[in-house]
């Protein structure tokens, strides 16, 4: 049997795109992985993206971009596919399609961040965090598209190389309890905390989980 509305962790999806839905919880999720302040943030969950109908859409747990014009994916990963990285390539590809008007030069596209936060280690190096972005191979120097892929992983076992506020938070999505907040002095951890268990409380997101549960039985 499946888990209860109140057991869920932040990395089910359900939970994880309702509670980023709020602006001001997207946006603190977002300083605590970018590690730095951000600018008002606007949300677009469960956002679908369909170029044409030639194309398959491709569904975003979280679109959000903020007043400077970045745009940002979000996505809560439990199953190890082998697919990310091309994912990664898919999304970024369908943010810049959609960004871009007819006629606009391409200086306008905006920068973004595709962001994939995973229960399992992606690349198996044991790293919290691994970031990407396009370089060149022979003199090493990025090459300035303004793009960035980071992968999280719940499975990081290098905690003295990335902020200690990020791997609590990491260690709060597969175990988003009060006892495991009651172990973390982050301000940022217990306020993720105190908005999550609100949405819990909420019993129209209860009974919408309890709905797609039968669905998907």
């Amino acid at each position: 049997m499946g888990k209860t509305f109140q057991e869920l962790d932040l990395n089910n999806a359900f939970l994880f795109a309702a509670a980023l839905e709020d602006p001001e919880t997207c946006q603190l999720v977002l300083e605590i992985i970018l590690g730095g302040k951000l600018p008002p943030i606007n949300v677009h969950a469960e956002h679908s993206i369909l170029v044409s109908s030639d194309f398959r859409s491709v569904r975003l747990d979280i679109y959000a971009n903020d007043e400077l014009e970045v745009n940002y994916n979000v996505e809560s990963q439990n199953q190890k596919e082998g697919n990310l990285a091309k994912r990664s390539r898919y999304h970024q590809a369908e943010m810049d399609v959609t960004s871009l008007k007819p006629g606009q030069d391409f200086n306008d596209l905006r920068p973004g961040y595709v962001i994939f936060i995973c229960t399992f280690d992606p690349f198996g190096k044991e790293l919290y965090r691994y970031t990407f972005e396009e370089r060149c191979l022979e003199r090493d120097f990025p090459l300035g598209d303004e793009t960035r892929k980071i992968f999280l992983s719940t499975k990081g076992k290098n905690a003295d190389e990335v902020p200690e506020e990020l791997v609590h938070f990491l260690g709060y999505m597969e175990n988003s309890t009060d006892a495991f907040v009651a172990t973390v002095t982050d301000d940022s951890i217990h306020k993720l905390h105190d908005k999550v268990k609100k949405l819990k409380r909420a019993r129209t997101l209860e009974a919408r989980y309890m709905t797609l549960s039968l669905i998907h039985i």
